[in-house]
C-alpha cells in the first residue's frame, strides 16, 4: 500500500531536507575566536575533551600493623567498572593486585556479562572519539534515551568497598558487592565470609583477631571464627529510634550506638520538569530557614557483657548519653573513629549547640554512668568547625586531643579530663588537622598549611613540646595521609600544578609514586601556561590570597581585561586557592582566557572562604557577600596598579555561592565590576536549607522568612549596569531554579533586560549536567565574553 502524506507533513519533510545541520560547534566557526585559538595553539575543545584527562585516585589506604604492607583501592586509567584491592610491599617495593573481574568472577555469575559489556563499550568509545560534533551529540542523545528507558540495570563489576587489616599478622578483611571477604597477603587466597542479599558494611576486626563485626540492615553483628557463631550486638532502642552507626570498645565489651528518629514530614516544594510532552510539577523535600529542624538524634552506650549466646543478664537497656530533640536550634556531635579510652572505660565526644554557640567536649564514664564536660567554649568562626572536633584519648588515656578554633585558627589542642584545662598543641596563623597518634604516644601526625595557605603538608608533632617536623618535601598539596603505626611510613596523595594527583609512599627520605591514574601525556599537552600565587592587603590590612595566569607577552604597562573567579562561601576544609586544584573554571577556563584571549585571569579567596581562620570563616554572618565585595574590589585596585589591568573591563564569575557572590559584585559595586557570569546562585536565602542558612547567613529569631529575606538579591538587582549572564539547572533541588527566575523578574521590572542573558539546562541539576555539559557551559561563557569584549588587542 503506498504511503500518503498530508501537505503539512510533506512540507515539514521538505523543509528538514533543505537545511544542512552544522557538523561542528558554532564557536568553532567564529572567525574572531578561531583566529585567536589558532594563534595561541589552544582550542576550547582541548580543555574539555570527550575522553577525560584524569582517572580515579586511590582510596582507603591503610598500613598493616607491622608497618610493612599498604592496602589501597584503585583503578588504572580507562578501567571500566569498580576499583580493585592492591597491596604495596614497602620492604620489597612491589605492588600486587589482589582482586579483578577475572578473580572475582567465580563469586558472581554476572561478572562475565559485565566484562563483555565493557569490551563493547571500549569499542564504542573508540568509534565515538572519531565522530564529528554532530555525530557525537546524536550518539550521546541516543545513549541517554536508552538509559532512561532501561528497566533493568546493566551487568557491572562493582569493585572493592571497605578494607580493614587484622590487629595480628597479615590478614585483611574487605567488602565486595556487599559481602565480606578475607585474605592473607602471603597466600593471596580469597575466602568469602558472607553471601547475603542484604549488604554488609562497617567491618571491624575483634580485638584479638578472633572474629569481626559488621553492620547490616539497621543492626551491628559479631562473628567469631572459631565457632562461626553470629550475634546481633545492638540493643533494642526506644520506640521509633532507628540504629545508624556503632563503635566497639578496644576490649570488645562495650558498644557505642548512634540512632535517629524521624520527625514530622518536611515541607515539599515544587519544581517543573520538561522531560515529557507536557511540563510536570515534581516535588522535593525541603526545610527552609523559618522551618524547625525535623527529627531527633541520639548517642547510646551499651554493656555487651550483659548478653551472650548462653545467657542474658541485667535489663538490657542502653545508656542514653546524648539527645538532640530537633526544633529551632541545630545541634550535633563530633565523634572520632576511635572515641574510647585505652582501658575501654570511657568514651569521649564533642557537642555543639549552634544558636547558643556552646561547644563541649564530654567524657562518658561507663562504670559510674556519669558525663563530665572537660571543655566548654564558644566558637567564633565557621559553622563547620565544631563538628570537626573529633576528640580522642592519648595512648596513656590521661589526655584528650581535639581540633578547636579557640586561638582564631583550627589547631590541635590537649585537654586534661582531670583539671579540665586546655592547652594548644600547635600554634600559628594557619590551620592544622589531627590525623593519628603514633603507637608510642609521643607524636601526633597532622596535616597543616604552615608553609603556605595554598599548600597542605604532613607534619610530625611532638606532644611533649608541640614542635612540628615536616614529613613531606615537595611544594603542593598532600592529602588523605595514611600513617604506619610506628610513624615511619606515610602513604599520601600529592598534587601540584605540574603533577596531577597520585598516591605516594614516603619512607624516610624516599618518595615513591605507586599509582599511575591519568591519560598519559594528555593533560601535559594543554597545561602549558602555569599560574602563580599572589597576595595583597585588603582595606583592613588582612592578607588575601589568589593565583593568577598572565598571558603570553604580558607587560605591566598593558591595559588588559581581567577575569576573576570567586566562590566566597565556606567549604569545610577546602578552598579555591590551592596548588594543584584543576577546577574547570578557576583553572582551565582562566588559563584559556589568558592564553587565547590575552586576559589577566585570577582566582581569589576573599573573606567568607574556609581555611583562613575564624575572621574569614564567619564573614558572611548577617552580612552575606559584603566582605567579599570589599576584598574583591581591593583586589581589582591592586591588579590594576600592578598587573596591567584595564579598570573598565573587570569581569567576575562563580557558581553556587559564587553565583550569589558574582551578582553581589555586579549589584553593589557596579562601577568596579563590568561583566558577570553567575551560575546557580542562591538569591533568596530564606528559601535555602535551614542548616546552611541559619549557620552561615544569619539567625532566624522570629522564625519568619523576613529574618533572612533582607539579604535577598532581589532588593539589589535594580543596580545592575553591565552585562550579566545567568545560568541554572531547571531541576536543581539544591539551589532552586526559582531563585534565578525571581532575580531575573526584578531585573526585567527595572528595565535591565537588555543587559541580561540566560542559559538554562532543562534537565540539569545544581552543577548542570543534563543538556549542558562542562564543555558547553564554558562555550556559553566564551560566546558571552566574545560578544561583549572579545580578545585583548594592544
Amino acid at each position: 500500500m503506498p504511503l500518503i502524506y498530508s501537505a503539512a507533513v510533506f512540507a515539514a519533510l521538505s523543509f528538514q531536507q533543505a537545511v544542512t545541520t552544522p557538523t561542528e560547534p558554532p564557536l568553532n566557526s567564529n572567525p574572531v575566536i578561531a583566529a585567536a585559538e589558532s594563534a595561541a595553539g589552544l582550542h576550547l575543545d582541548d580543555l574539555y575533551p570527550r575522553k577525560p584527562f584524569f582517572g580515579r585516585g586511590a582510596t582507603g589506604s591503610e598500613w598493616s600493623k607491622d608497618n610493612r604492607y599498604l592496602a589501597y583501592v584503585w583503578a588504572p586509567y580507562d578501567t571500566k567498572g569498580g576499583s580493585d584491592l592492591y597491596i604495596y610491599d614497602a620492604q620489597e617495593h612491589k605492588t600486587t593486585r589482589l582482586t579483578s573481574p577475572e578473580v572475582m568472577g567465580r563469586f558472581d555469575r554476572d561478572i562475565a556479562k559485565a566484562v563483555e559489556r565493557y569490551k563493547k563499550e571500549t569499542d564504542e568509545e573508540a568509534r565515538m572519539l572519531r565522530m564529528n560534533d554532530l555525530e557525537f551529540r546524536e550518539w550521546r542523545l541516543k545513549r541517554k534515551e536508552e538509559d532512561e528507558k532501561r528497566k533493568e540495570p546493566l551487568p557491572s563489576y562493582p569493585g572493592v568497598g571497605e578494607l580493614e587489616w587484622s590487629p595480628k599478622g597479615h590478614d585483611l578483611l574487605f567488602t565486595w558487592k556487599g559481602d565480606v571477604f578475607r585474605t592473607n597477603v602471603a597466600e593471596s587466597k580469597l575466602i568469602r565470609l558472607t553471601r547475603t542479599k542484604e549488604s554488609e558494611n562497617g567491618i571491624k576486626w575483634l580485638p584479638n583477631a578472633e572474629g569481626y563485626t559488621f553492620q547490616r540492615s539497621g543492626g551491628v553483628f559479631r562473628v567469631r571464627f572459631d565457632t562461626g557463631a553470629m550475634e546481633q550486638l545492638n540493643p533494642e532502642l526506644p520506640t521509633g529510634v532507628s540504629y545508624t552507626g556503632y563503635s566497639l570498645s578496644p576490649d570488645g565489651t562495650k558498644l557505642m550506638v548512634t540512632g535517629s528518629k524521624p520527625g514530622p514530614q518536611s515541607r515539599m516544594v515544587d519544581y517543573i520538569s520538561y522531560r515529557e510532552r507536557f511540563a510536570q510539577a515534581k516535588k522535593a523535600e525541603r526545610e527552609v530557614a523559618d522551618d524547625p529542624f525535623s527529627g531527633e538524634a541520639y548517642v547510646y552506650i551499651y554493656d555487651l557483657t550483659q548478653d551472650s549466646l548462653d545467657e542474658v543478664k541485667g535489663e538490657g537497656k542502653p545508656w542514653e548519653v546524648w539527645k538532640w530533640p530537633g526544633g529551632k536550634e541545630w545541634q550535633q556531635t563530633a565523634v572520632n573513629d576511635q572515641p574510647w579510652s585505652p582501658d575501654s572505660k570511657r568514651l569521649v565526644f564533642g557537642t555543639w549547640r549552634r544558636t547558643a554557640r556552646e561547644q563541649e567536649i564530654i567524657v562518658a564514664d561507663t562504670e559510674k554512668k556519669t558525663l563530665k564536660s572537660i571543655y566548654k567554649g564558644k566558637p567564633d568562626g565557621e559553622m563547620n568547625t565544631p563538628g570537626m572536633a573529633d576528640p580522642f584519648f592519648t595512648k596513656d588515656g590521661n589526655q584528650v586531643i581535639a581540633l578547636l578554633d579557640t586561638s582564631g585558627f583550627r589547631h590541635a589542642w590537649l585537654l586534661d579530663p582531670a583539671t579540665e584545662g586546655a592547652t594548644p598543641l600547635t600554634k600559628g596563623d594557619f590551620e592544622v588537622y589531627p590525623v593519628k597518634q603514633s603507637a608510642d604516644g609521643k607524636t601526633l601526625i597532622v596535616t597543616a598549611q604552615k608553609e603556605d595557605s595554598a599548600r597542605m603538608d604532613v607534619y610530625r608533632v611532638e606532644i611533649a613540646s608541640g614542635a612540628m617536623e615536616r614529613m613531606t618535601h615537595r611544594e603542593g598539596n598532600y592529602g588523605r595521609p595514611a600513617v604506619s603505626d610506628d610513624g615511619s611510613r606515610l602513604a599520601t596523595t600529592f598534587v601540584s600544578w605540574d603533577s596531577p594527583s597520585e598516591l605516594y609512599v614516603l619512607d624516610g627520605g624516599r618518595e615513591e609514586k605507586i599509582t599511575d591514574s591519568h591519560r598519559v601525556g594528555a593533560f601535559e599537552k594543554i597545561n602549558t601556561l602555569k599560574p602563580k600565587l599572589f597576595t595583597y592587603k585588603n582595606r583592613n590590612g588582612q592578607t588575601i590570597h589568589g593565583f593568577m595566569f598572565l598571558p603570553p607577552g604580558w607587560k605591566k604597562s598593558d591595559r588588559r581585561p581581567l577575569m576573576i573567579y570567586v566562590y566566597g562561601g565556606p567549604l569545610g576544609t577546602s578552598k579555591s586557592v590551592e596548588v594543584g586544584a584543576f577546577n574547570s573554571s578557576a583553572y582551565l577556563f582562566n588559563m584559556y582566557l589568558a592564553k587565547v584571549f590575552g586576559y589577566v585571569t585570577v582566582t581569589i579567596d576573599p573573606r567568607g572562604q574556609s581555611g583562613y581562620g575564624n575572621v574569614f570563616g564567619k564573614a558572611n554572618y548577617e552580612q552575606p557577600g559584603k566582605a567579599q565585595v570589599e576584598d574583591l574590589t581591593d583586589g581589582v585596585k591592586y591588579l590594576v596598579s600592578n598587573f596591567g589591568v584595564d579598570s573598565k573591563k573587570v569581569a567576575v564569575n562563580g557558581w553556587s555561592f559564587g553565583g550569589f557572590q558574582t551578582q553581589m559584585c555586579m549589584y553593589t559595586a557596579p562601577d568596579v565590576f563590568t561583566l558577570g557570569i553567575a551560575g546557580a546562585g542562591p538569591t533568596e536565602w530564606q528559601n535555602y536549607n535551614n542548616w546552611y542558612s541559619t549557620g552561615t547567613i544569619g539567625p532566624v529569631p522570629n522564625a519568619k522568612p523576613d529574618d533572612l529575606d533582607k539579604y535577598s538579591l532581589t532588593y539589589l538587582a535594580k543596580n545592575l549596569r553591565s552585562p550579566l549572564l545567568l545560568l541554572h539547572g531547571m531541576e536543581d533541588t539544591n539551589v532552586l531554579f526559582q531563585d534565578t527566575i525571581k532575580v531575573y523578574r526584578k531585573l526585567l521590572q527595572y528595565g535591565r533586560g537588555p543587559l541580561v542573558e540566560l542559559a538554562f539546562d532543562p534537565t540539569g541539576s545544581h552543577g548542570l549536567g543534563g543538556d549542558i555539559d562542562t564543555r558547553d557551559r564554558h562555550a556559553i561563557y566564551l560566546g558571552f565574553i566574545n560578544k561583549w569584549w572579545g580578545p585583548y588587542r594592544r
